[in-house]
C-alpha cells in the first residue's frame, strides 16, 4: 500500500486525458451532470459521450441473454474472446459504473472487450437497473441473481461455473464487492476473485480525498455523489446495512482482491480504506492508485496510455486467478 505521504503528494493531471477531455468539449460531447439537467438528458449525454469513447473497439464474439432477476428478466451480455479449444471459459462477472444512475452495458462495451481479450476469460456485462426508479437493495439483489444464473445456466453458454470472478468499477465496484461477500454463504456460487475500480464503497463524505477533489477539478465532485447516493437508498441507513456500504462488512473469507484507484478522485479513500481493512482481515490485495488518472480512467484506454495500462494490469491479474488456459 502507499504510504501516507505518497497519498498526500500526487502527480498532476495526465496529459493524455487532458488532452481526450479537450477533444471531447471540441465535438461538443459534455459531461453529465444530474445536478445540472434532468436525469433523462444525463443519461443521453452519458450515452453519446461513451459511444465516442467506444471506438475502435476490437470485434469479439457478444450474446445477448435473458436471466432471471429478483422482479423479472435481467439483461446480460455475454463477450467471448478467441479461444484455442472449445473447453468451457472461466467468467468475469461485470458491473458497470455511473452512480446507480447513470451508463450501461453500452458505455462500458469497450472496456467489457478489452478485458475479455486480455484475459483470455468470458466476460458477462450485467444490465442492472438504474435509481430512482429502482433503489437498494434492488441492485444488490440483481447482481447476485446474475451470478446464480452463471452457476445454473453457464455451462449450457461455454462458461465454467467452477472459474468465476466479479468485477466492476464505482458503483458497479460496490456490486461486484456486495456479490462477493455474498458468495461465501453456504449454497452460493463461489467467487475467486474481486476486479474493483475506483469504487463507491462507503457513504462518507469527509475523507482527505473528498476534501481535497470533491469540488470537481477532475470530474467527480463531492455533490454528485451525495446525489447518487441518494438515489440509490432512497432514505435508507447504510450504516445499518453493509450491503449498501461494503466497506463496513465483515471481509473476512473473501477472495483475493485487486483495488486500482484513481489518485485524482474524490473516492480514492474509499480504496485506501477498504485495503486497510483487507489487511486487517487477512485478506490478499493488491492496491494500486494511478496518481495522475481521474475517476472513470477505465474507459479513457482509446486515449490514455496509463489507462489502457491499468486495464491490462487488470486483465492479467483475472486471467492469472482464474488459471486461464493460454490460447495457441
Amino acid at each position: 500500500m502507499p504510504d501516507a505521504a505518497s497519498l498526500h503528494t500526487l502527480d498532476p493531471l495526465d496529459p493524455q486525458v487532458a488532452a481526450a477531455h479537450a477533444r471531447m468539449r471540441a465535438l461538443g460531447l459534455a459531461t453529465p451532470d444530474p445536478l445540472l439537467m434532468p436525469i433523462a438528458q444525463a443519461r443521453t449525454v452519458s450515452e453519446r459521450a461513451h459511444a465516442f469513447l467506444n471506438q475502435d473497439a476490437p470485434p469479439l464474439p457478444m450474446r445477448e441473454l435473458v436471466g432471471e432477476g429478483p422482479a423479472g428478466p435481467l439483461p446480460l451480455r455475454l463477450y467471448r474472446p478467441p479461444a484455442a479449444t472449445d473447453q468451457p471459459l472461466p467468467v468475469l462477472l461485470y458491473f458497470h459504473g455511473g452512480g446507480f444512475a447513470l451508463n450501461s452495458i453500452d458505455t462500458h462495451d469497450r472496456l467489457h472487450r478489452l478485458l475479455a481479450l486480455r484475459s483470455g476469460a468470458a466476460v458477462l456485462a450485467v444490465a442492472y437497473s438504474k435509481a430512482p426508479e429502482h433503489r437498494f437493495p434492488h441492485q444488490t439483489e440483481e447482481a447476485l441473481a446474475a451470478l446464480r444464473w452463471i452457476a445454473r445456466h453457464g455451462a449450457d453458454h461455454g462458461l465454467d461455473p467452477a472459474r468465476i470472478a466479479v468485477g466492476g468499477d464505482s458503483a458497479g465496484a460496490n456490486l461486484a464487492l456486495g456479490v462477493a461477500l455474498a458468495a461465501r454463504e453456504p449454497g452460493e456460487p463461489r467467487v475467486s476473485f474481486a476486479l474493483l475500480f475506483y469504487g463507491m464503497f462507503a457513504h462518507d463524505f469527509h475523507t482527505l480525498s473528498h476534501r481535497r477533489y470533491g469540488d470537481g477539478r477532475y470530474g467527480l465532485t463531492t455533490a454528485r455523489m451525495r446525489w447518487y447516493w441518494e438515489r440509490y437508498l432512497g432514505g435508507v441507513e447504510p450504516t445499518r446495512d453493509p450491503r449498501a456500504a461494503p466497506l463496513l462488512a465483515d471481509l473476512r473469507g473473501l477472495p483475493p482482491v485487486l483495488l486500482l484507484a484513481a489518485g485524482l478522485d474524490c473516492l480514492r479513500d474509499d480504496s485506501v480504506r477498504l485495503a486497510e481493512r483487507l489487511a486487517a482481515a487477512d485478506v490478499p490485495y493488491s492496491l494500486s492508485v494511478y496518481d495522475s488518472l481521474p475517476h472513470s480512467f477505465a474507459i479513457l484506454t482509446r486515449w490514455v496510455e496509463a489507462a489502457d495500462g491499468a486495464v491490462t494490469r487488470a486483465a492479467l491479474a483475472v486471467r492469472d486467478a482464474l488459471a486461464v488456459r493460454p490460447s495457441s
